[in-house]
């Protein structure tokens, strides 16, 4: 995608300092993450799907094979957190068979913010929003999408961390397992020059002060907490760590 259409507020010289994004444009991965912990398996965001979009994809449809390959099956999945309800990650929620649409996830409950649900749900007859009619609407007409505030347990290990702003309801997630933490991130930031850059705020933040805060907030948890960072929308796998260079905080890829 375009650099400068989807970063509408930054000039070439803001982006200076960080050579791999010098070009005019910006790849950007569609990713999700699959948790396993000793009594739950929960998948986080379930990415574009056969879902038309924007984003440069080369591939489509490659999750549930991609779960098969880490040794697991749909019907093994307990949890589906969804960050927020843009359509990259939303797109694998239903998948349509020839006897209709079923969640791809049987034995899953669906799990997104009430925020989120507020502003979409008043979108679904809306031709830009048509997507949720095939992926968020059936969940609520199969009563299987619980609507969550604030911070909850989603398991022991998994809280919600609520980063308001590039959707009302954005939530983040927070795993705390055997003394170590990591955050997955969402859409609180993009790419990775927002560790340090977290004023920076994209053109598609429905509230882009209030995004800017809450991206400040994580990333302050993080480099706090020595926590790991997932992105999904970060070169792949999208796993990094924070590191101070010259007072600057910077991140650090690691495969």
């Amino acid at each position: 995608m375009k650099k400068n259409v989807f970063f509408n507020t930054q000039s070439d010289a803001d982006w200076k300092p960080y050579p791999d994004y010098h070009a005019p444009t910006i790849g950007m991965n569609v990713g999700s993450f699959l948790i396993h912990t000793e009594k739950r398996t929960v998948l986080v965001d379930t990415g574009l799907g056969k879902l038309d979009h924007h984003l440069d994809q080369t591939t489509r449809e490659t999750l549930v094979g991609e779960i098969a390959a880490a040794g697991f099956q749909p019907q093994d999945i307990d949890t589906v957190f969804l960050t927020h309800m843009h359509m990259d990650h939303v797109g694998t929620n239903m998948t349509e068979t020839d006897q209709g649409w079923f969640p791809t996830f049987p034995n899953a409950r669906y799990v997104v913010s009430k925020a989120d649900w507020a502003l979409f749900g008043s979108r679904v007859n809306t031709r830009p929003f048509a997507y949720l009619k095939e992926q968020i609407q059936p969940l609520i007409d199969a009563d299987i999408l619980d609507l969550i505030e604030g911070e909850i347990n989603i398991t022991e290990e998994i809280t919600t961390l609520p980063t308001p702003g590039h959707t009302p309801g954005h939530t983040s997630l927070l795993i705390s397992s055997e003394g170590e933490k990591a955050v997955i991130v969402g859409d609180a930031a993009h790419v990775p020059p927002q560790i340090e850059e977290t004023q920076w705020s994209p053109a598609p933040d429905r509230d882009k002060d209030r995004s800017a805060a809450s991206r400040k907030m994580m990333v302050d948890l993080i480099e706090k907490e020595h926590a790991l960072i997932a992105s999904g929308h970060f070169p792949s796998p999208g796993f990094g760590n924070i590191i101070r260079v010259d007072s600057r905080r910077k991140f650090i890829p690691i495969s």
